[in-house]
Formats: C-alpha cells, sequence, structure tokens
C-alpha cells in the first residue's frame, strides 16, 4: 500500500505524500509536506484497535486519504498481512449505508483476476465500516511517478495493459471502479501490476456532487458524466485511465486548478490539451488515442478499455495470472540516486527483458484470452429494446462454450445489454456481453442473460444458417 498522506491545503482535495513539493491535483507548492503528515487522532486509532482486535491486530497506518485510513494488519485466523481500509460511519452517505457498502463490496470480492488486488472481508462495527484486501509489497504509481516525474512509453503502456485488463474483465461484469488512479494502481516487487479499490468508491460514497447524484472518486481523474452525477458504464473509468495515461507520460494532469469546482468546469467544459504538445517524441496516433479517449461524450470515446489501450500501442489481450513483467520490477524499488542516472539504463533494460518476456508469454495467452472476451457492437438496423422477463434462480455451473457450428453451416449471432451480462445459449454458458459475430447452429435456440442484482432476460431466436441476428440494446431490470 501507499505512504501516508495528507489532503492539499489548497484545493483540499488532492493527496500529498511524504517528499512531495507541489500537489498532484491542483499543482500548488506544499509547504513542508513531511512535517504535515498527520498522524491518526488518537481517538480514532484507539477506536479502530479497539473494535478490530478480535479479527486483526492492527500495525500501523500505511495510507490515508480524504475519507479513510489504510491499515497494516496482521489477520489472526489465517495469520497474514492484509491491507484494512476504514471509513468513519459519520462520513458515509444516508442511512442505508451499511447495507449499501457490503452490497458493493461483495461485487468488488466476487471479482477473480491477477490484475485486480483481492478483497478478503468485509465488516462494519459500531463506529467503522471496514474490508480489508491483500497487502502489496511494492509502490503504489503515484509514488513511481513522484520519484521518477514520468514515464517512457513502453514502461507506460505494459502498466496500461494490466489495467486494462483489469477494468475489462469487471466492465464485462457490470462493476465500474470509478476511481481510477495512480495511488489505485500498485507494483510489486516482481513487476506485477493490480488495482485496488475496485467498485468500491461507491460503496464508500467518498463525494457526491449533486443532491441527486453519485458521483463519487478523484476530482482530477473523474469523467464529465461523473461530475455531473449520471450512471456510469465503463467508458468512464476508460476516461480515468486516459488521464493517468496523460500524467505518466507528461507528469502532470490535463487539468489542474486552485479549487475542487473549477477542477469540475474544466473537466466538463475544457477541450483537454494534446499530448503531442507536450511531448514531440510520441506518435500522432498515441495523441489521438488519448485525445478520443478524453472526448466529453461517453459515445464518442472507445468502445471499450481494450480498443484504448490497444490503439496506444499496447497489447490488450495479454494477461497471464503466472509471469509478471520483470521490466516493472525496478520502479517497485525507491530508487537510492537522482532517477536521471539510471533512466538511459532503465530503458536499456526495460526493452531486452520486455522482450524476452512477450516472446515466451504472448503466445501462450494472447489467443486465450482474445477467445474469453467480446467487442462492443455498433448500431445495427434491427435492434430491437427489450425488457427481461421474471426472476428465474442462476446455476453456478462453471463456463462452457456456447452451441456453436461446425465448418460454413453456421448463423450468427450479436448480443448486448445493459449491464453487461452472461450469455447463456440452451443451458451452456458462454461469453459476457457485448459478443459480436458468434457462430452458432441454425435453428431454435433459447437466449439467457443473466447478471447479478438483475431479473433473467430470456428469449428463442430462430436462426438462419448464413444470416445475423441481433439481440442488443437489452435492459436488464434490478431485482427489487
Amino acid at each position: 500500500m501507499t505512504a501516508p498522506a495528507v489532503i492539499c491545503p489548497h484545493c483540499r482535495v488532492g493527496e500529498v505524500l511524504e517528499g512531495m513539493a507541489v500537489c498532484p491535483l491542483c499543482g500548488r507548492a506544499v509547504d513542508k509536506p513531511s512535517g504535515a503528515v498527520a498522524a491518526v487522532p488518537p481517538a480514532i486509532d484507539a477506536d479502530v484497535r479497539r473494535e478490530l482486535e478480535r479479527v486483526f491486530s492492527v500495525d500501523r497506518p500505511i495510507g490515508r486519504g480524504g475519507m479513510s485510513v489504510v491499515y497494516l494488519a496482521r489477520e489472526l485466523e489465517l495469520n497474514r498481512l492484509v491491507a484494512v481500509k476504514i471509513l468513519p460511519l459519520h462520513l458515509s452517505m444516508g442511512e442505508d449505508a451499511i447495507e449499501r457498502f457490503k452490497r458493493e463490496a461483495k461485487v468488488a470480492a466476487s471479482l477473480d483476476h491477477p490484475h485486480i488486488v483481492p478483497v478478503h472481508r468485509i465488516g462494519a462495527t459500531p463506529r467503522f465500516m471496514w474490508y480489508s484486501m491483500k497487502w502489496v509489497r511494492g509502490r503504489s504509481l503515484q509514488e513511481i511517478l513522484r520519484d521518477r516525474g514520468r514515464l517512457d512509453l513502453d514502461e507506460t503502456i505494459r502498466i496500461l495493459e494490466a489495467v486494462g485488463a483489469a477494468l475489462d474483465h469487471a466492465h464485462h461484469r457490470g462493476v465500474v471502479h470509478r476511481d481510477i488512479k495512480p495511488g489505485n494502481v500498485l507494483i510489486d516487487e516482481s513487476g506485477w501490476v493490480t488495482v485496488c479499490d475496485f467498485g468500491l468508491a461507491k460503496a464508500f460514497g467518498s463525494l457526491q456532487l449533486t443532491q441527486t447524484g453519485t458521483g463519487v472518486g478523484t476530482p482530477g481523474y473523474m469523467s464529465p458524466e461523473q461530475c455531473f452525477g449520471r450512471q456510469l458504464d465503463g467508458r468512464s473509468d476508460q476516461y480515468a485511465l486516459a488521464i493517468l495515461a496523460f500524467e505518466c507520460l507528461t507528469g502532470s494532469l490535463p487539468f489542474t486548478a486552485d479549487s475542487f469546482g473549477e477542477i469540475v468546469r474544466k473537466q466538463c467544459f475544457e477541450p483537454p490539451p494534446r499530448i503531442d504538445t507536450l511531448r514531440d517524441d510520441l506518435a500522432v496516433s498515441v495523441a489521438d488515442a488519448l485525445h478520443r479517449a478524453l472526448s466529453k461524450e461517453p459515445g464518442d470515446r472507445f468502445p471499450d478499455v481494450a480498443a484504448l489501450v490497444e490503439a496506444l500501442g499496447g497489447q490488450a489481450s495479454r494477461t497471464s495470472a503466472s509471469v509478471s513483467d520483470p521490466s516493472l520490477a525496478i520502479l517497485a524499488t525507491p530508487p537510492s540516486e537522482p532517477p536521471s542516472a539510471h533512466r538511459a539504463h532503465r530503458r536499456r533494460h526495460s526493452l531486452a527483458t520486455a522482450g524476452l518476456a512477450l516472446a515466451l508469454v504472448g503466445v501462450a495467452t494472447v489467443g486465450l484470452y482474445r477467445f474469453g472476451r467480446g467487442r462492443v457492437p455498433g448500431p445495427s438496423g434491427t435492434d430491437t429494446t427489450f425488457i427481461a422477463g421474471p426472476t428465474a434462480t442462476r446455476d453456478s455451473a462453471l463456463p462452457a462454450p456456447p452451441a456453436t457450428a461446425v465448418g460454413n453451416d453456421f448463423a450468427t449471432l450479436v448480443v448486448d445489454s445493459r449491464p453487461p451480462s452472461l450469455v447463456v445459449i440452451d443451458g451452456r454458458r458462454g461469453h459476457f456481453t457485448p459478443v459480436m459475430n458468434l457462430r452458432v447452429a441454425p435453428g431454435k435456440h433459447q437466449i439467457r442473460l443473466e447478471a447479478e442484482g438483475y431479473r433473467p432476460f430470456e428469449r428463442t431466436v430462430d436462426l438462419v444458417a448464413g444470416q445475423a441476428d441481433t439481440l442488443t440494446h437489452i435492459q436488464l431490470v434490478p431485482v427489487q
């Protein structure tokens, strides 16, 4: 986890780590930030230790944000070190805060992906809501950027590939992170990249911008629709990921200001600067990709984060649970000398080791991951809006390929839904929506879409060989 942080005294939003000279959000100088790192108030610290003593042996605070504290602790039952994030209940929004938190935390804990920090346990005490997660021994991307200033393109792409894979996995399961930023991207001692706090920004209700909205997150990375408190999907995380990429490549955010309101105004109404005006060594294609991902309207961005990563020159389909990227391992170790003394060596080391890792891993993983992911379909002339039918029980069988045909004797099926849902064809579970150009045997098939917390959608289709059929714009109804 990250080093302790304090809130910038100027914008009162940015998190300032020890050793920083300026706020990473508003860019204003912070006098003696190391002396400004406030300890957890003794009363809160005592309450935390007392109320969690049956579950954890609490060690010390290792991170602090605007509304939460992260402790390093040892889980007594399993004798393992964990990071425990704690939110005082009086800072939560609404009387249903605990139930909302538990519901969202359970969804986040269900995500099983090698680039997502797993959530172990969730709970609430008379004074706190909390959840524990794996403790990552390494550094956050926020700390790395503090020391390095900016990263090379190849290093940035390696990080974006991992973060993009984690986001793609979550988005296909209906989970939006809502708070993608360098502080939530961790790199361990082997160079493995993971994303933490997945889907829990909404659960912690960190910041509400409108009376009826759900705009939570960190303003410097928030999409316009998030600032307005609108309904969010994966394209909001894509916007934040583009800002993160911009910061990695330039060492600064595209939008900075002296106040929270001015940052929000810029996010919503000002066009972002083109990155090739700040770094002339970057290809036009990289600048074009970031500019598109930072579009104010979600529909003008890429269809998903994988498409953004590919447009930047990365391999969106490359992911592995067993092999890390050794070219990033050096980032996890704080530099013992000024970073500039090693940049040339680091770049040569990065290219050599990344090439070896890709040669070993790429062939084995590209085909497997590409096979399992769908693409967002464009508008179709025969699209119809459907509403899901009655509630049905969801089984727990392992995913299996949908019914497919052999040779050229097949029909093509396109399926899309909100939220992203598991496609079940004739009882056999396959891909998550959106699914494009799926080959299915001709004839009648029972199509069923399932998503946690929503009523299943069911429809019988009669497919004809050589023809395409579409089930798109399907809106599932939440379970009341």
